[in-house]
């Protein structure tokens, strides 16, 4: 099982988020998605396997123009706003989730 935890180190909850991880030996990818932007598949992918509401994906402090319900408006906009997509974000191999508070990543994990 591939774990890749999307991270942002300008991030509390994300910097905690990898500090569980590291902890507890979970072998997983760190993607630096500022630094290494997403491509359109990735964050199509991220969207339609997102688990849970698409408004969680979205940095509380960011006001949306458009109805957050449309998937491939929603792509577009995380495609070109990346720093506005919500962290920690937790891929499990089935799904994406927003790993807040970050202990949820633990329970994300399979054995």
């Amino acid at each position: 099982m591939t774990y890749i935890l999307y991270h942002n180190p300008g991030c509390s909850k994300s910097r905690a988020c990898l500090q569980l991880l590291l902890n507890n030996n979970i072998c997983f990818k760190k993607r630096l998605y500022i630094k290494d932007p997403l491509n359109y598949g990735e964050i199509s992918e991220l969207v339609e396997r997102f688990s849970g509401n698409l408004e969680n994906l979205f940095r509380e402090n960011k006001k949306i123009g458009f109805n957050i319900k449309n998937k491939l408006l929603v792509k577009k906009f995380f495609f070109k706003n990346q720093c506005q997509l919500q962290r920690p974000i937790f891929y499990n191999g089935k799904n994406f989730t927003v790993c807040r508070p970050p202990k949820k990543v633990l329970d994300l994990i399979t054995t």
